[in-house]
């Protein structure tokens, strides 16, 4: 059976459980316990997760969300723009490195309830680009929900409710089932 590995932040840990479900019987769907944060954070726990996880065919992974905020409020993002692609770039070759035969989709960050997507759509730019480099497919998330928000996102207005990440996690089956 096939082994697909999810990364991804909070929001991937949301959706996981539904993944898992629809393709119960079809591939085996795991992912760190953890959540990758932004995608600096995922490219150094790698390391750390790959070990306790099994070999994928095939791995669906993002990081944005956390890479936009200004936490300290400096009036930067966290990941200045060049700093975001070159943590996708680099990542993007440890797969290569660890998992040569593996299929690497990449997913653009999904909207938050804030009305101001500058950013998400300035970053999942940057995502489609480096796809494009490598010829990595890209599921594109943020254009399933755009559309959605905020009927799906629940009361801290980034993270979904119930519905809203049985929706999101039933198209990332299907989109990986084209690949199982």
């Amino acid at each position: 059976m096939k082994q697909i590995l999810l990364l991804g932040d909070s929001l991937r840990m949301g959706y996981e459980p539904k993944v898992r479900k629809h393709l119960e019987g079809k591939a085996e769907v795991s992912g760190p316990e953890e959540n990758g944060r932004w995608a600096g954070y995922t490219l150094n726990s790698l390391r750390f997760w790959i070990p306790g996880l099994p070999t994928p065919d095939i791995i669906h992974w993002n990081c944005g969300l956390w890479d936009l905020g200004d936490d300290y409020n400096l009036g930067r993002p966290f990941s200045l723009p060049d700093e975001y692609e070159s943590a996708v770039e680099r990542t993007i070759a440890v797969f290569n490195k660890l998992f040569p035969n593996a299929k690497v989709i990449m997913a653009t960050t999904m909207p938050t309830a804030n009305p101001d997507r500058t950013g998400i759509i300035e970053y999942n730019n940057i995502i489609k680009k480096v796809a494009k480099k490598h010829d990595i497919p890209v599921n594109d998330l943020f254009e399933l929900v755009k559309d959605k928000v905020p009927g799906i996102v629940g009361e801290d207005t980034i993270h979904f409710t119930d519905e809203g990440f049985e929706f999101v996690g039933e198209h990332v089956a299907k989109v990986l089932e084209e690949y199982l």
